[in-house]
């Protein structure tokens, strides 16, 4: 919610650029985003192996990867149903890399290895109950954190070092949104 409202565009001064160039090149949408999904297992290879810094730059990267696939397919103009629903997908399997990679290094502290879950499920249902919602012609896109915030927090917290408290900035800020857009989902349900 946060970066879609308020960088949205200041990140499509750089993504756009990028993405023209990609297009140029002959990039596709979907090769973007299994290179992403691809990039994000090495990173979170090279995090849980014991070196965070070069492992979240490389998760870095997918990101930015992620990123561009949606802006490659809009300016080549092959945004299709499948590719929307390829990228869905890859993304919850990243999400889920990711917060793997951050449960494995916090396996020995009972309390902190919770807290991952319950960040990790949030993160889930978060984007869960927009894609229920939407499936029903309901809107499901308010809250705190959405994915763009989840994954900068995670990479930043493994590579940088403070991974402890953005672990417990994730589950919380998971709990407020989901509560957020049932919430929302509920004012539009009881309107019709």
């Amino acid at each position: 919610m946060v970066l879609n409202a308020y960088a949205r565009p200041t990140t499509d001064r750089v993504v756009i650029p990028m993405a023209r160039g990609l297009v140029r090149m002959g990039a596709t949408p979907n090769v973007l985003t299994t290179f992403g999904l691809i990039a994000t297992f090495v990173g979170a290879a090279i995090v849980v192996s014991g070196h965070p810094l070069a492992g979240a730059l490389v998760l870095a990267f997918a990101t930015a990867t992620d990123a561009l696939d949606g802006a490659v397919a809009r300016l080549s103009g092959s945004v299709t149903n499948w590719g929307a629903f390829y990228d869905s997908v890859c993304d919850r399997i990243s999400d889920v890399v990711l917060f793997g990679a951050a449960i494995w290094l916090v396996r020995t502290d009972p309390l902190m290895f919770v807290v991952a879950l319950v960040a990790l499920g949030g993160a889930l249902l978060t984007s869960y109950i927009r894609a229920k919602a939407e499936s029903l012609d309901y809107d499901a896109t308010v809250g705190l954190l959405e994915r763009p915030e989840r994954v900068m927090i995670l990479i930043a917290g493994m590579g940088l070092g403070f991974l402890l408290p953005a672990l417990w900035v994730l589950a919380v800020g998971a709990i407020i949104t989901v509560g957020q857009r049932l919430h929302a989902v509920m004012d539009q349900a009881v309107a019709t």
